[in-house]
């Protein structure tokens, strides 16, 4: 095949790395005939022990998806009418968690930079009805663990981490999900481990092990039910996937910095663009490259930066995220859910008018964010169409 035509086809390639194993491991389920670890499968068990091995926790639970784990998370906590958990103002996915249970979500607000719960903002926000805390690794970078869980700890809260964007993130020596009580992994198809949708959940003790487990993986074939567990298990097939792709994570995630790197290089000098960097003793592992726009105050608005990236016709970069603080979103907002109607959630501490967390609704719209799972040629391209940009705005 001629250069040019391998260069056009790498272009439209995903960009991830793969093993190798995936159809070998694939095949072995189908030969198996044994499509679950109810009747026998055996990747689901080897996901989780190499999981666990690789992540440094004490347990893990192959899941169905990310969502189900934070599910699992909010009934491990005991949250449920009349409760309220703690999420942060960036994310929404958390505090759904908390209104599948008809519990209350409780928002505080992030740091500004980090785009991570600003942990001096927690006890204010911690009434007698808490349970939780929701921590939201923000894009791949781990928020402070470790004064939250503290925090967690004087207050006899469960800790549960949102590791959806932040698979082999590290904060201080450790992973994220080794940090807190649960911790809650996506392998949806854009996530750093793509199997299409599954998930892990990972827990601290035996006793927290076995109560997610019991959700992801309820015994329905024994037709009896003993409690109201949840039937999130996944199936041998995507935790064939997923085992052939953890092998080749740890390079992944360095491809993936190696890409954000040439997104750091672009706005290298631009006194009007702030990396999503820190806190100290933080390794991002980029399920997104995130900055912040700040050229308000020199007089480049919003909506024109807005226009001439849409202009330049990026097709890995984008301005505003949601543009909104995860309390506006219309579920929320508009009491949407049978939650805010329980009884016994009446005189709750949640609010979500305009202004709640002024920080996320400053910077969620100024949000730029660089998908950086993509073929290093197109990741050098984006970022230089995003240097031009930036020369050309400012005049030079």
């Amino acid at each position: 095949m001629p250069d040019d035509l391998l260069i056009e086809q790498e272009k439209k390639l995903s960009g991830r790395i793969y093993s190798g194993k995936e159809m070998e491991y694939l095949a072995e389920v189908m030969s198996s005939g044994r499509l679950s670890s109810l009747n026998g499968g055996e990747f689901v068990p080897r996901l989780e022990e190499s999981f666990t091995r690789m992540m440094g926790v004490q347990h893990s639970v192959a899941i169905a998806n990310c969502m189900c784990a934070l599910h699992a998370a909010v009934l491990c906590a005991g949250a449920g009418p009349g409760s309220e958990v703690i999420c942060d103002a960036e994310f929404v996915f958390g505090s759904m968690s908390v209104l599948y249970n008809n519990a209350i979500p409780v928002f505080v607000d992030i740091d500004p930079v980090t785009h991570n719960m600003d942990p001096d903002k927690i006890e204010a926000a911690i009434t007698e009805r808490t349970k939780a805390i929701i921590v939201t690794h923000a894009w791949g970078l781990p928020a402070e663990m470790d004064r939250i869980v503290e925090i967690g700890r004087r207050h006899k809260l469960l800790v549960i981490e949102d590791c959806a964007e932040a698979l082999l993130a590290e904060y201080k020596g450790r992973f994220t999900g080794a940090w807190g009580d649960i911790g809650c992994f996506s392998f949806q198809a854009s996530k750093q481990l793509s199997t299409g949708d599954g998930g892990m959940a990972t827990a601290e003790t035996q006793e927290l092990y076995e109560r997610v487990a019991a959700q992801a993986g309820a015994p329905t074939f024994h037709s009896v039910a003993y409690d109201l567990d949840y039937n999130y298990r996944m199936n041998e097939m995507t935790a064939a996937v997923a085992l052939a792709q953890l092998d080749v994570m740890p390079q992944f995630i360095e491809k993936l910095r190696t890409n954000a790197g040439y997104y750091d290089q672009a706005v290298a000098g631009c006194e009007w663009i702030e990396l999503q960097r820190g806190p100290e003793g933080a390794h991002h592992s980029f399920y997104h490259w995130a900055a912040t726009f700040r050229g308000d105050s020199r007089g480049l608005s919003l909506e024109d930066f807005k226009k001439a990236v849409a202009d330049a016709g990026f097709s890995s970069v984008s301005v505003g995220y949601t543009n909104m603080a995860s309390y506006r979103h219309p579920v929320i907002r508009e009491n949407r859910a049978h939650a805010f109607f329980c009884p016994e959630n009446k005189g709750h501490s949640g609010r979500y008018d305009e202004g709640t967390c002024p920080v996320a609704e400053q910077a969620v719209p100024r949000l730029i964010l660089g998908y950086v799972t993509e073929p290093d040629a197109t990741a050098r391209e984006e970022a230089d169409k995003l240097h031009a940009l930036i020369r050309t705005l400012e005049g030079n």
